[in-house]
C-alpha cells in the first residue's frame, strides 16, 4: 500500500489531501500542530483504517523528533510526502516587523527544510517530495495579487529554491521534488473570494503528482502539471 504523508492536515488542502487520498486506499499519515483540537481531520478516523493522526509542529526540532521515533517504531516507508503547513501574517509595507517576517520564513521554509531532512531516511527510493507553493512565489510575477503578506510571498521564493535544492540533491535516484501552486483556492488563507474549493484543488493536484516522472524534478508548477515563471 502506498503511503503519504501529510503536514498542516487540521483543514484546508491539507485535510482534502488526506480525505481524498485515504477514500483511495492509501495509508495515509495526517499531521498537524494540534490533532486533539483538529475535529475535522479527527472526524475522518471513523470507520477509517488506513489513517494515522499524529502531531507536527515543523517548526520545533522536538516535535519532529518525536515523529521520527513513531515513523521508526513502525517501520514506515513513505512514498509521497505532501509538505503543505505552512503560515500567513498579513503586514503591509511599514508595518512589517520582524517577529512575522521570522515566523513565517520558520515555518514556510525552515520547517519544509527540517522536514525533508528528517524524513529523508523513511523515503522511498522513488519517492516524490511535493512542496506547497504559490505563484506569489514567483520572481518574474513580483508577487502580484496580494496587497499585503509580503513575507509569505518571500517564503515562498525561498520554499522554491529549496525544491530546487533536493532536486539536486535527489540526481542520479529515482527521488522528485517539486514546487506546487494549488491555485488560488477559497480557505482560511486564500479567503472566500478565491476560485477554487479545497476539492476542486485536490482533485487537479493528485493527478498530477501521480504523472510526475524524473525529469520533472526541480519544475515549479500549477495544479495541472504546467510549468510557473520562477
Amino acid at each position: 500500500m502506498t503511503t503519504v504523508l501529510v503536514t498542516g492536515a487540521s483543514r484546508g488542502i491539507g485535510l482534502e489531501f488526506v480525505r481524498q487520498y485515504a477514500r483511495s486506499g492509501y495509508s495515509v499519515i495526517a499531521t498537524c500542530r494540534t490533532p486533539e483540537k483538529a475535529n475535522q481531520l479527527t472526524g475522518l478516523l471513523k470507520g477509517a483504517v488506513n489513517i494515522l493522526v499524529e502531531p507536527l509542529d515543523v517548526s520545533s526540532d522536538k516535535s519532529l523528533q518525536a515523529l521520527i521515533q513513531v515513523l521508526n517504531e513502525r517501520a514506515v516507508t513513505i512514498d509521497l510526502l505532501i509538505s503543505n503547513a505552512g503560515t500567513l501574517i498579513n503586514e503591509r509595507f511599514l508595518n512589517w516587523n520582524r517577529d512575522s517576517f521570522r515566523k513565517t520564513l520558520d515555518t514556510n521554509v525552515v520547517g519544509s527544510a527540517m522536514l525533508g531532512q528528517s524524513l529523508d531516511p523513511f523515503l522511498s527510493q522513488s519517492a516524490k517530495v511535493v512542496q506547497l507553493s504559490s505563484r506569489l512565489g514567483s520572481l518574474e510575477w513580483g508577487g502580484k495579487g496580494m496587497s499585503d503578506g509580503d513575507s509569505y510571498a518571500i517564503s515562498k521564493v525561498a520554499l522554491n529554491m529549496l525544491t530546487v535544492r533536493l532536486a539536486s540533491i535527489y540526481e542520479g535516484s529515482k527521488r522528485i521534488a517539486v514546487s506546487m501552486s494549488p491555485g488560488w483556492v477559497a480557505t482560511d488563507m486564500g479567503g472566500s473570494g478565491a476560485t477554487l474549493t479545497v476539492e476542486d484543488s485536490v482533485s487537479k493536484m493528485i493527478p498530477t503528482i501521480d504523472a510526475l516522472t524524473v525529469s520533472d524534478s526541480g519544475r515549479f508548477i500549477d495544479n495541472k502539471g504546467y510549468s510557473l515563471p520562477w
